[in-house]
């Protein structure tokens, strides 16, 4: 499906850093969500967002619209910073730069942080952030500076306080004789705000963009399969377009999920990535390492060329395999995020849970599996018969897929059906046996 450009109105949520802990970032109590109109007079602005929410787009619209508004903008791409400053620009060049240094005019810097970095370590993005700062240095009180980032990317920095340090903004606290106090640090410019996902209005427009000729029905069926959490994202939302002009239907979450899996994996097959990979194979590679990601609990998966460290997966050794060349290719999947200092992170959680239910059930079919597997998600604790915490969210997707297991499982707990996966797939005598199971439960702690 070609790519179409729609001009929609994003809203930035304001958030706070309680404590100053990065790991904990809040909704600012009675914070507005603010448009871009109302950022620009803004300083130092922190842009987060979730991985296809279509961040770096709104970045690089911005710098457009404002150069063409006859303004001093720039758009740059962190990774760029580095290793060749003067042609790291993509809106503005350096002979703009150079002229704004020395203009008394103000100027809109839109750096779009890691998404598409081949940034090894948080380290590199200090030294871009570090390399910036200093370039701008002469003239950082005329700067606008909009960074872009995927939360979880900037949570990994060692210093919380980068922007304070390199991109500082006013003059520094005086004593009463004029000095620079320097045991005092000046309060912080920085505002932190996440993208909004889409909203109703904004998703009917976007569909229409793509030539949805039934919109109405169109969000009904995504209302009804209960995927509006992917519809909030662009990235997310072109492959739901995608599904729906295919079949006409989106059906329900397990249909879903498993069309964009195969849409994410398509170019693989069809020679669009650096090779071409057979299909069957690279579904039972993401299988595994999704597996992988949900047994050991690491998300992060290390690229070939990556640094691999404890809390990092290797794909090497869940795919002893696979060349590098390959490996490579395949991490460049629409079904991953983007490379992260030499990693990535599977895009979707429940496309991951989906994929290693899919996985356990490959299993189960082969001699002697589903003994293996039974006791990956089923447990005795002092005689009592349990399904293991981690696996439920994976179980849930797998009672759809094994008979015996979800009978095993449902004796256990019938509730397991409706805490995710996709209950309306599930034989209509089974869903009134769980509605039954769980009225009578419910009925027995009432008494």
């Amino acid at each position: 499906m070609r790519d179409i450009v729609v001009q929609l109105i994003r809203r930035f949520v304001p958030i706070t850093v309680p404590g100053r802990d990065w790991d904990f970032l809040a909704t600012a109590p009675g914070g507005r969500p603010k448009r871009w109109h109302e950022l620009e007079d803004a300083h130092r602005v922190l842009i987060l967002a979730d991985p296809g929410a279509g961040k770096t787009f709104e970045a690089l619209d911005r710098a457009r619209r404002l150069k063409a508004r006859g303004r001093k903008a720039f758009f740059i791409r962190i990774e760029a910073i580095g290793s060749a400053f003067e042609n790291a620009f993509e809106v503005g060049t350096r002979e703009e730069f150079n002229a704004w240094l020395t203009s008394g005019e103000e100027a809109w810097f839109f750096l779009d942080s890691v998404d598409e970095a081949q940034l090894e370590t948080p380290r590199a993005l200090e030294d871009a952030i570090r390399t910036f700062g200093a370039r701008v240095q002469p003239a950082r009180e005329r700067a606008h500076i909009f960074i872009t980032s995927r939360e979880d990317a900037w949570q990994a920095l060692g210093d919380r306080t980068l922007i304070e340090q390199h991109l500082p903004f006013g003059a520094p606290p005086q004593d009463e004789a004029g000095a620079e106090a320097s045991d005092e640090k000046p309060s912080s410019a920085l505002e932190i705000f996440r993208l909004a996902g889409l909203k109703l209005d904004e998703i009917r427009l976007f569909a229409s963009h793509y030539a949805v000729d039934d919109v109405n029905a169109f969000v009904a069926a995504i209302d009804r399969a209960n995927l509006m959490p992917l519809a909030e994202r662009p990235f997310d939302l072109k492959a739901l377009i995608a599904k729906w002009k295919a079949d006409r239907d989106l059906g329900g979450r397990l249909v879903v999920l498993r069309r964009m899996v195969d849409l994410q994996l398509a170019p693989l097959s069809a020679g669009a990535a650096s090779v071409r990979l057979d299909p069957a194979r690279v579904l039972g590679a993401v299988r595994a390492l999704a597996a992988a990601v949900t047994l050991t609990g690491k998300t992060v998966i290390c690229c070939p060329d990556g640094i691999l460290s404890p809390d990092r997966i290797d794909p090497k050794g869940v795919l002893p395999d696979w060349p590098d060349e390959e490996l490579d290719a395949l991490l460049r999947a629409g079904v991953f995020d983007d490379i992260v200092y030499g990693s990535v992170r599977f895009r979707h959680r429940e496309i991951r849970e989906l994929l290693t239910a899919e996985w356990a059930k490959e299993l189960v079919d082969r001699p002697a599996g589903r003994e293996a597997v039974e006791d990956l998600f089923f447990r005795s604790v002092y005689g009592e018969a349990v399904i293991v915490p981690r696996m439920r969210p994976t179980l849930a997707w797998l009672i759809l897929l094994d008979d015996r297991i979800r009978e095993r499982a449902l004796a256990l707990e019938p509730e397991i059906a409706t805490e995710g996966g996709d209950p309306a797939q599930l034989p209509l005598p089974v869903r009134r046996t769980i509605l039954a199971g769980i009225v009578e439960r419910i009925a027995d702690e009432q008494d």
